[in-house]
């Protein structure tokens, strides 16, 4: 019993100093040179990118109208600005953003020139 016990413990040990000496090599990390091109991206990767934007148009195209009211009550418009036109623009682009966002989720696999994966609105994301 004691013999197994001690076999037992000498695995351990071994696995343990094994273990260690594993994790202190050097590990060989890839290094960034800003000077250095980076690859364009994939059409697969434009089109995903493009779905992406589609999707989250749709979801989150509402966010126009309290975005448009809080960015025009920082330029310093006036409170009847503020209640009467901020909302209609607000609706106006949230409905302009939804649209796209539909138009971009159904040719999103169907656009084969380079400009067709461009944002249509800018910002690109609304957040």
């Amino acid at each position: 019993m004691k013999l197994i016990s001690c076999i037992g413990s000498t695995a351990l040990t071994g696995l343990l100093i094994t273990a260690i000496c594993l994790s202190t090599t050097v590990a060989n990390a890839q290094s960034y040179d800003p000077d250095q091109e980076l690859q364009p991206p994939t059409v697969f990767e434009k089109r995903v990118e493009k779905l992406g934007r589609g999707v989250g148009n749709i979801l989150f195209g509402w966010t126009e109208i309290p975005v448009t009211w809080h960015k025009k009550m920082r330029q310093g418009k006036s409170l009847q600005y503020l209640l009467s036109t901020a909302p209609v623009m607000g609706t106006v682009r949230a409905f302009m953003r939804t649209g796209v966002g539909v138009y971009e989720v159904f040719t999103f696999p169907a656009d084969t020139n380079e400009d067709g994966y461009e944002p249509i609105l800018e910002p690109e994301y609304l957040f």
